[in-house]
């Protein structure tokens, strides 16, 4: 991705995939191993669906893998698998459309729990809250709060600007608040 900074915390399958040091299946094999359970988070995170994550983390690994020549290392090999597998969730909500994707709403009826509810209530009302949202402020809340990624990996991810991703993060913590806090 151009104009991107490079990481200098790389794993020994991203030092195998951004010298000139052959790439081969074992390498990705291990570059599977690292990051799949991440991928499959993030994806499940925006996706809502089990099913709908896995076929996404296996496609953006079949991708990373035709696509790794391309890798320039200017970013992290995580923050590039990631902006693989956001493409390909997108598309899937794009597939999806957007009253099918609100269907999963059913098993909170109104997405609300107070602060004293149980844990599990309060995860299933932050969970029906994030489905409300758009796809994309879901998608940033995810890569902030749940994939810890830094406004500036975000920046890299969805190669918009820093100014973007901060203004989006308002707006999606605003619409967030607003749906978590009906009817209380």
């Amino acid at each position: 991705m151009p104009g991107t900074g490079c990481h200098t915390d790389i794993t020994q399958a991203e030092q195998s995939t951004s010298t000139d040091v052959p790439f081969d299946a074992s390498t990705f094999e291990r570059l599977y191993r690292e990051h799949s359970a991440s991928i499959f988070s993030l994806s499940y995170r925006i996706l809502g669906r089990v099913a709908d994550a896995e076929d996404t983390t296996q496609t953006a690994f079949v991708v990373a893998f035709r696509e790794l020549s391309q890798f320039r290392g200017e970013c992290s090999l995580r923050t590039w698998l990631y902006r693989i597998a956001v493409n390909e969730a997108l598309m899937v909500l794009r597939r999806r459309g957007r009253a099918d994707n609100l269907t999963s709403l059913e098993y909170v009826s109104h997405g609300v729990a107070p602060d004293h509810a149980p844990e599990s209530d309060r995860r299933l009302a932050v969970n029906a809250s994030l489905e409300r949202l758009k796809p994309e402020q879901r998608l940033i809340l995810v890569l902030h709060y749940w994939e810890d990624l830094s406004c500036d990996e975000i920046r890299e991810v969805l190669e918009v600007s820093i100014s973007c991703v901060k203004m989006r993060l308002f707006r999606a913590r605003a619409d967030f608040r607003k749906h978590y806090g009906e009817d209380l």
